[in-house]
């Protein structure tokens, strides 16, 4: 008798550990199964949806100290000049006193211009209209002050003074590709 119960005890004891490894297995192999099938939704999501790469801009192509503001590269000279110096000074950087085209633009260089005024490449004869540098007329996109000849930028507007005053100079010229920067300013000698 004692014979068969250390037998049916061995075999409970043999059914529980059997019991116990089966349900071993079945969670490790339940996991893996989850493991597999979490990785494999990665990999798909992934590939159906590639990552996101920045958007390559073009590099601004200014001249050094340029800033490039939309299509245009701007240089602030902090050197006081007249207006027709003003003028030389932007040319000998491959520009010339900068044109004023949008909003934006002008936006742009009165916060910029740090409350100085500069000169632009806005000007008149006498009381006749007022004219750019290359001498397309000026299309009122702004109030000018003042009853001068040439224009400049100060803290919040664009006005206007005698040529002769000194003031410092915004000059500008479009961007251009690295292989079209060159050393001789009648490449933007417009008048």
């Amino acid at each position: 008798m004692e014979l068969l119960q250390q037998r049916a005890e061995g075999r409970t004891n043999f059914n529980l550990r059997c019991t116990k490894d089966r349900k071993v297995t079945i969670v490790v192999t339940v996991l893996a199964v989850m493991l597999l099938l979490t990785v494999a939704i990665i990999v798909l999501a992934a590939k159906k949806h590639p990552p996101c790469t920045a958007p390559t801009l073009p590099a601004p192509n200014c001249l050094e100290s340029g800033i490039g503001f939309g299509n245009k590269c701007f240089y602030f000279l902090e050197e006081e000049v007249d207006w027709e110096g003003s003028q030389h000074s932007c040319l000998s950087r491959q520009a010339q006193l900068a044109t004023i085209d949008t909003k934006e633009e002008l936006h742009f260089l009165l916060r910029y211009g740090n409350f100085m005024e500069y000169w632009v490449g806005l000007w008149r004869e006498g009381s006749g209209p007022w004219k750019w540098l290359n001498g397309s007329l000026f299309n009122a996109l702004f109030d000018i002050q003042g009853n001068g000849h040439c224009a400049y930028t100060n803290s919040h507007r664009i006005s206007s003074d005698r040529c002769s005053e000194m003031k410092f100079s915004i000059c500008s010229h479009l961007q251009r590709h690295p292989s079209e920067v060159q050393k001789d300013p009648e490449i933007l000698n417009f008048t």
